[in-house]
Order: structure tokens, then sequence, then C-alpha cells
């Protein structure tokens, strides 16, 4: 009878050691692929860029974007181009250029360049206001027109009317600005057809 008993206790003994056997092999499969996934995760780095303020709602898709958000966007991107000072031109400026079309980065990095350069040799700031916006959502362009004020040291040197157009490109989910230029409020997207053009 004891004989039986310690066969039973020793089996059970055994089949204990052989699940407790199954669950570390288990676990350290878990553990393997746990650590894995998080090599696979570090250093990874994900930016998602939004305004600052953001003032009305709007939608993004696997291939288009809303009216608000290219409104918003521009918005944004003019104010760090234009609402600009000597002492904050190359960080507004890389900032802008963070987000760059990868096709346009070149020219855009020359012409954000130069401005800022001219800034700084005539110790100029400008302060952009916007009055209107027009927007192309079909080609994700927008024209922005307000008061453009220019300062030289603390005296106002001129106060004009302007218009800027912000072009966007739409790539991986991800809206690139592609182009940034003065155009005209007769002609606010650069030619006399106008596109599809909406004024806010």
């Amino acid at each position: 009878m004891l004989f039986k008993k310690y066969l039973s206790e020793r089996d059970n003994a055994r089949q204990e050691i052989k699940f407790l056997r199954f669950m570390v092999v288990g676990l350290s499969v878990v553990v393997l692929t746990e650590a894995m996934v998080m090599s696979n995760f570090a250093g990874a780095e994900k930016t998602i860029i939004v305004p600052p303020e953001i003032n009305r709602s709007f939608w993004v898709s696997g291939n288009a974007v809303s009216r608000e958000y290219l409104e918003e966007m521009a918005y944004w991107y003019a104010g760090l181009a234009l609402n600009i000072t000597p002492a904050v031109s190359d960080y507004q400026n890389s900032l802008f250029l963070k987000y760059a079309a990868p096709s346009e980065y070149g020219r855009l990095q020359a012409e954000m360049g130069a401005r800022a350069e001219f800034l700084k040799k005539n110790n100029t700031s400008t302060q952009f206001s916007v009055r209107t916006i027009k927007t192309d959502e079909q080609n994700l362009r927008v024209a922005l027109t307000g008061t453009l004020v220019t300062w030289t040291s603390d005296k106002k040197a001129s106060e004009r009317s302007a218009t800027y157009l912000v072009g966007f490109k739409y790539m991986n989910g991800r809206l690139y600005v592609s182009e940034f230029k003065e155009t005209s409020e007769q002609h606010p997207f650069g030619d006399p057809a106008g596109s599809q053009s909406r004024g806010a």
C-alpha cells in the first residue's frame, strides 16, 4: 500500500515538473517575442503634425484631406514664414522645412535661407495678418490675403496688402509643404484661371 502511494506521488511529481517545464518554455517564448517587438519599436519616432491651435474639425483619408485641414495648416505655415524676426528666423525656418516635400526641399531651403539672411542683414521683422483665405482643394493649394507689416529695428518700414500661396503634397497619410510664394489678390493661385477656389 505504501509502495503504491509512493509511486502515485512520484508520478504526480513528475507530471508537475513536466507542466512547470512547459510553463517555463512558454514564458520564455513570450518574453523573447516581447523583446523582439520592443527592439523593433526602439528608436522608431512617429511625428504627427497638427496646428498649435485647432479652431475647426477636419478629416484626412487615404487619398484626400478636408478643406478645413488645408486652411489650418496653410495658416500655420504662413505664420512660421511671415511672423518672423532675425532672432527666431533659423528656428522657424528649420521647423517649416521639417515638413517640406522631399522633392521640393532643396528649393524651399534656398528660398527660406535667403529670406532669413535678408532679415538678419537688415535687422528686419515682418508680421502678417490674414484677412481672407481661398482654397483650391483639388490641387491642395491655399491662398492667404492680408496685411504684411515690415519693421526695421523698432520702426515701421512699410505696410501693404499681400497674398501668399501655400501648396501641399499629400503622401503616405501626411501633408507636406511643396510651395510657398507671394502671388496677387487678383490671381491668388498664380494663374488667371484661379482654379476652383473658395473665399473664407
